[in-house]
């Protein structure tokens, strides 16, 4: 028994069969060639899945002409490929560093096959390879396992809509909700960063979108407020930097001592911040500043907050563990 064609191909194959064609394809023919047809049990059945494909492909846009004699006799069908074919497309610098940027997002997807076709096709159309490289588009675009609130990010964006969601800022123990108005997403440093309106803070704030736990709930109104004039996603405005990715942190050093932590000092508790044992310090992320203590030795131990000393005595463990050595 021959294998069952699917619909989407039957039509794929009729599309292929009347553009191919110089002149129009008696319907017999059409019953013959194409894979599918042949299913049908009687002629009548035939005739009405036939009747269905025509009707689909022209509500898909797709000019199905039916050709007559002159006494209205039906001769056949066909697709002119003037009415049907593609213009060319000529794109601008910063639309082909837009496709690129999203053929990269793709590739780490299941979109990956489709992506890549598509990009092909667009460089086959009279563009060289090197004019997909726009002088201004550094590096890649990569996604990770904990990149997936992006997908529904995206789709706020796209339809203007307010988000929720539990974000676990550095210095918080625990994620708390918060509804943000989305303005847009960037990618630095080897990380997705959302720029939006944040509600509960009733100010622009930054996210690293690896820090969202659990689902994104789209809202089903429009944000509230839209980005502020002149508003830049790859320049961030004023109360636009990475405030929920800044870490604070009160770190005991030595007298003297731990000049790469005193240098990020915004906070003395003394009067000498040099002979002072206690500083409040700050850094772009847990991980900077967990590098930074680690740097000082034993001549920096951290206070607070809990985040940073989990992290400080991992990396410790880490470097035991690497040389041979036992867990503090």
């Amino acid at each position: 028994m021959p294998e069952r064609v699917d619909r989407t191909e039957r039509l794929l194959n009729l599309v292929i069969c009347l553009m191919a064609s110089p002149t129009a394809v008696p319907r017999a023919q059409i019953e013959r060639q194409i894979p599918g047809y042949s299913e049908a049990a009687t002629a009548s059945a035939f005739e009405r899945m036939f009747e269905r494909d025509k009707d689909e492909l022209r509500s898909m846009g797709i000019p199905v002409e039916t050709v007559t004699d002159a006494h209205g006799e039906v001769l056949g069908y066909r697709i002119p490929q003037d009415r049907y074919a593609l213009a060319d497309v000529d794109l601008s610098l910063a639309e082909r560093a837009a496709i690129s940027v999203a053929a990269q997002v793709w590739g780490q997807a299941v979109m990956a096959p489709a992506a890549g076709a598509a990009l092909r096709k667009l460089e086959t159309m009279g563009a060289g390879l090197e004019q997909w490289s726009p002088a201004g588009l550094q590096g890649s675009v990569e996604l990770t396992t904990s990149d997936g609130a992006l997908l529904p990010l995206m789709t706020a964006i796209r339809q203007d809509r307010t988000v929720s969601f539990d974000y676990q800022a550095p210095t918080d123990d625990t994620a708390r909700r918060r509804t943000v108005s989305p303005w847009g997403l960037r990618s630095a440093s080897g990380h997705w960063f959302l720029v939006g309106f944040d509600h509960d803070r009733a100010a622009e704030r930054t996210f690293r979108v690896s820090r969202i736990a659990g689902t994104v709930a789209v809202s089903h109104h429009a944000r509230e407020l839209q980005p502020p004039e002149g508003f830049d996603i790859s320049s961030p405005g004023p109360g636009g930097g990475p405030d929920d990715e800044s870490l604070r942190a009160t770190v005991r050093i030595r007298p003297g001592r731990g000049a790469a932590l005193r240098r990020r000092a915004v906070l003395v508790h003394g009067v000498d911040p040099w002979a002072a044992e206690e500083l409040t310090v700050q850094a772009s992320s847990l991980d900077e500043m967990a590098a930074l203590v680690c740097a000082a030795g034993d001549d920096a131990v951290v206070i607070e907050p809990a985040a940073l000393v989990a992290a400080v005595v991992a990396a410790h463990r880490a470097v035991l563990s690497g040389h041979g050595g036992g867990g503090a």
